[in-house]
This record gives structure tokens, C-alpha cells and sequence, in this order.
């Protein structure tokens, strides 16, 4: 499993609502509509980030919101982005709504899950 982390700033020019909504109701239904989408992509999440108060001393994050995209494989999130559908439509669509030149982009395959206090595992996708 590789997970993809994507951070995102609205595009100059456009308010945080029509951001959350081009995102939530125009991009994630493409994203959805993306041809033998089981075959890359296990999971995608958005997470719409709105200011906040009430966390004293903590900095606020400087997106607009991020998401998740848990593929099969790195070999999977290549043959997904070569596909015509992700240049012809996907590509375009994100220029329509998000700041390209802020978008910041993180993957890993390696998770650790913490339980209590004195318990955790590593855990590699895919790996044995």
C-alpha cells in the first residue's frame, strides 16, 4: 500500500466555500468516476480545513485542506496517473480550484500504529 498525502491552497481569487465545494462536489465525483478505479486506489479522503479557535499556543495549518490516497501499489498510482482520463480531465479540473504552486505532495508505505501506552507495531504495506 503507498499513501499519498496531498495539501492543498484554494486558487487566488476564489473564497474557502467555493473551494470546499468544487472540491467535494466537483473533483471527488471525478475522482469516483476514474476508469478500473479498484484497480489503483484502496481509499481517498478529503479533509475540508475550516480556522479554527481554541488551541492555545498551536499555529494554524496553512492549507485549505488535505487529502488521503491509499493505492494499491507505487506501480498502480503510476499506471493511474498515466491514464488519458487524469490528463484530460483530472489535470485540468485541479487547475480550475487549487493554488498548483502550493500544492505540497508527501507518500509512504510504512505505517506505525500506537496502542496504549506501551504498545506498537511497523507496518509495511504489502510487505510480510
Amino acid at each position: 500500500m503507498l499513501i499519498l498525502l496531498g495539501f492543498y491552497k484554494r486558487k487566488p481569487g476564489l473564497t474557502l466555500d467555493e473551494f470546499h465545494r468544487h472540491w467535494g462536489e466537483i473533483h471527488g465525483p471525478l475522482v469516483a468516476k476514474t476508469p478500473n478505479i479498484e484497480r489503483f486506489l484502496k481509499r481517498y479522503v478529503q479533509h475540508h480545513i475550516r480556522p479554527s479557535i481554541g488551541f492555545s499556543g498551536v499555529g494554524t495549518l496553512d492549507y485549505d485542506g488535505f487529502s488521503e490516497a491509499w493505492f494499491v501499489s507505487e506501480a498502480a498510482r503510476k499506471e493511474m496517473h498515466a491514464q488519458p482520463y487524469q490528463t484530460e480531465v483530472m489535470i485540468p479540473d485541479e487547475h480550475e480550484f487549487l493554488d498548483m504552486s502550493a500544492t505540497r505532495l508527501l507518500m509512504f508505505d510504512k505505517q506505525v500504529v500506537q496502542i496504549g501506552k506501551d504498545y506498537a507495531f511497523e507496518w509495511m504495506a504489502g510487505g510480510t
